[in-house]
């Protein structure tokens, strides 16, 4: 009896901790799939969305995130690396669509939510565009060790922004858990949809 009082005592005056949640699930090696060893959650941040609010990272949770760098006018690497994360949210039907698709403008100045508001609807209404000052989003692509610089502007006053090719793949407790460069579009589903099924 004084064993039970005693533990309700404790457990009321909250001496007992609590989970922290369960164990990430080990991620397999595959090609082009960087595992990070030692995932930890990410600092929390806000940037404003394409619709013009202002979005917290953190209401992401609870669901898996793959996040990518990028900015509206880039001429390659960001439309070909979009059109596969439509095709991966389309595959089985669908079933992957709970992973959120979030597109971090690397470009402030020219990327207003409008613009990526019209950049994105043609590509998938379900995506989510963040955009902001560029010295904040430096910040933040630290902790995804992703960087991007502005190049110098020519004759006519447009410029190019060169910026990380990664696929940074978030799962639902906010933790940077790999990166997809070059993966297979099978084996961005494979681990995604590991994600999607995982305790958070």
């Amino acid at each position: 009896m004084r064993t039970r009082a005693l533990a309700a005592l404790v457990a009321c005056l909250g001496l007992v901790s609590t989970p922290a949640g369960a164990e990430p699930v080990t991620l397999p090696a595959l090609q082009g799939v960087f595992v990070n060893p030692a995932p930890a959650p990410l600092a929390d941040f806000t940037l404003t969305d394409h619709l013009g609010r202002a979005r917290n990272f953190s209401s992401l949770r609870g669901n898996p995130a793959l996040v990518f760098f990028g900015f509206a006018h880039c001429p390659n690497i960001c439309p070909t690396t979009l059109a596969s994360l439509k095709a991966l949210h389309e595959t089985e039907g669908g079933a992957l669509k709970s992973a959120r698709i979030v597109f971090v403008s690397v470009d402030g100045e020219r990327d207003t939510p409008a613009a990526l508001k019209s950049y994105l609807a043609p590509i998938s209404r379900d995506f989510i565009g963040l955009t902001g000052d560029p010295k904040l989003t430096t910040r933040i692509a630290a902790q995804f060790s992703a960087i991007f610089f502005k190049e110098p502007a020519g004759k006519d006053g447009n410029y190019d922004v060169m910026h990380s090719t990664q696929v940074f793949v978030v799962d639902k407790a906010g933790r940077l858990r790999a990166s997809f460069v070059g993966a297979s579009p099978e084996d961005m589903a494979q681990i995604t949809s590991l994600l999607i099924r995982e305790d958070s």
